[in-house]
């Protein structure tokens, strides 16, 4: 039995109750670590992938140059149409009329999924592709140069036809009577010819009327022949393009950077395919979280309880080291050992008290618009106008500052000057007091 297609609202808060439904089957730390063709030759037969962080940088079609040897090894381990890009970004209620996703497409090489419900509720529109129920896809550049100039054909016959109809209604002679006519004598008042040529009865009309007749039934013929071929052309195109279903049972491999929506996604994907035997030791779906991020500021805080809810594990089993390549078989360069004269982690993190590093934080504007009040941008601005504020008063201040100490010594040398001129007066009123007496 099919499970219940649930909102996504439903899904995430399965994981509070469950939180091992989050625990990937492996970890590494980008898809350049995947031996996929060990994952073929254990008979896994479809892949689906996630865009932003895994595959490319958000907001980016192309792949991210470090992974571009592992996602070509990727297509050659697997037939065409055997992998799937399902973005939460591209394809989704976010991308009207699917333009980023047939962007992506041509881009990777690989069909993106149009869908409604974004992951990790789109298990079942996933298995639709794969089985072949979608229909063929309509975003390769040969089938779309095709359909056109199919499209000019039928425009050019359609146009020809026309104006073979209209052809014989408007030759012949303008002025002059016109001849051929069996009309009664004084049947009542005389068209005129503007309004016979209009009705199609001239005389160079009426002798073509059958030429032109069996020229227009040929070309109707025709077309319709062209029509029926070009229909029987489209339905081969369009199977030989559709994702055939498989005679081997369907087992899924699911790649992302997500636990919410990724490892969530292979869950409901494993509801749908239970393993054929018990026999059986590899899962169905086998979901594999990658680490190692292009863009590391993005959800931070989502990524944290992530990894707070699983602990960093994995879930238990079957030993899948052996769809892991090794450091020298990657082609990434590998990172050295870390020395002792490094920084300690807590030390290093007292890096950010720096005004150097707060310049790299790239925060997004903020303007007028609700939309744009984002917790960051409103504790950036929040910042810089305390920061204003604070840097006022400290100017205000040692101007002030100034000003106090200016007057202040110049009201200090005037009191001198005033208590010196009243000794003297005080001497002189003495002698003259001592000279009368």
């Amino acid at each position: 039995m099919a499970p219940v297609q649930l909102p996504n609202a439903l899904i995430y808060l399965t994981p509070l109750s469950r939180p091992g439904i989050l625990r990937p089957i492996l970890r590494v730390p980008s898809i350049a670590y995947i031996d996929f063709r060990a994952l073929r030759k254990e008979g896994y037969n479809g892949i689906v992938i996630d865009k932003d962080n895994c595959l490319t940088i958000p907001n980016k079609d192309e792949v991210f140059p470090p992974y571009q040897t592992a996602w070509n090894d990727l297509l050659e381990s697997f037939k065409p149409g055997r992998v799937l890009v399902v973005s939460n970004s591209a394809g989704t209620k976010k991308d009207p009329g699917g333009i980023a996703a047939e962007s992506v497409s041509l881009s990777l090489r690989a069909p993106v999924l149009i869908h409604s419900q974004p992951k990790p509720g789109c298990s079942a529109s996933i298995l639709s592709y794969f089985r072949g129920s979608l229909g063929s896809p309509q975003t390769h550049r040969s089938q779309l140069a095709l359909s056109a100039r199919k499209v000019q054909e039928e425009e050019k016959a359609d146009e020809e036809m026309l104006w073979a109809r209209w052809n014989k209604d408007v030759e012949g002679p303008i002025l002059g009577p016109l001849k051929g006519l069996n009309r009664p004598h004084g049947t009542g008042k005389e068209k005129s010819e503007g309004q016979k040529v209009a009705e199609g009865i001239s005389d160079a009309g009426v002798a073509r009327e059958n030429q032109g007749d069996s020229t227009v039934g040929q070309t109707q013929a025709e077309k319709s022949k062209t029509t029926q071929d070009s229909h029987k052309e489209d339905s081969q195109q369009g199977n030989k393009a559709q994702v055939r279903p498989p005679t081997e049972p369907l087992r899924l491999v699911v790649i992302g950077d997500r636990l919410f929506t990724d490892t969530l996604l292979a869950h409901r994907l494993s509801l749908y395919l239970r393993p054929l035997s018990k026999s059986t030791l590899l899962p169905t779906v086998l979901s594999i979280h990658t680490t190692s991020l292009p863009e590391p500021k993005d959800v931070r805080a989502l990524r944290w309880l992530e990894e707070k809810l699983t602990r960093g594990r994995t879930k238990g089993g079957e030993d899948y080291s052996r769809f892991i390549l090794q450091e020298e078989e990657v082609g990434l360069p590998v990172e050295k050992e870390a020395s002792s004269s490094r920084i300690p982690s807590r030390l290093s993190a007292l890096r950010w008290l720096t005004p150097a590093r707060w310049r790299e934080i790239q925060v997004p504007p903020m303007t007028w618009h609700p939309r744009t009040w984002k917790p960051l941008p409103l504790a950036a601005g929040t910042g810089r106008l305390l920061s204003r504020g604070a840097r006022s008063l400290i100017r205000g201040g040692r101007s002030g500052g100034k000003w106090i100490w200016t007057r202040g010594k110049s009201w200090v040398e005037a009191r001198k000057v005033r208590a010196e001129e009243l000794v003297q007066v005080k001497e002189k009123v003495d002698s003259v007091g001592h000279v009368s007496s």
